[in-house]
């Protein structure tokens, strides 16, 4: 139904509230909805409607990560991806989802707040900028010291 919404502009707002209705109808529990039309709307290029999905309530019942990793792999651009990413709560969650996105200098800071040098490392050997190579040396030769 919600990939249908995308194909039939006119009655999208129609079908997307009878999506609710089954869901309810069924009993599915709201997680699970919630990853359903995070996925579809992904799928179906419906990036707009994922944004008021994701804006909708203050906490969405699946957290953020869903919305980042559909607008990761959507190909979406950086600012739409950080929209989602900087939401995200849990640091290490955030700091594997810049490594996702190949946001190496987000990446980098991320590590640098949680203090591993092991995911410094990481990031060091997985971009290829060398701006980047010289502030993760700089950061472990920091936390060695710490």
């Amino acid at each position: 139904i919600i990939r249908h919404a995308a194909v039939n502009k006119r009655e999208s707002h129609k079908l997307l509230g009878d999506v609710d209705k089954l869901a309810k109808k069924f009993r599915m529990p709201e997680k699970r909805v919630w990853h359903i039309k995070v996925k579809a709307f992904a799928e179906s290029g419906q990036w707009p409607q994922l944004r008021k999905l994701g804006d909708s309530k203050a906490k969405p019942p699946i957290g953020f990560k869903p919305f980042a990793m559909a607008a990761i792999q959507g190909k979406q651009s950086d600012p739409e991806i950080m929209r989602y990413i900087d939401r995200v709560t849990i640091s290490e969650e955030r700091y594997d989802l810049f490594c996702e996105a190949k946001l190496w200098k987000r990446a980098l800071e991320e590590a640098g707040k949680l203090r591993d040098t092991r995911r410094v490392a990481n990031v060091r050997s997985s971009c290829n900028s060398a701006d980047i190579g010289q502030l993760a040396d700089d950061m472990l030769n920091r936390l060695s010291t710490m």
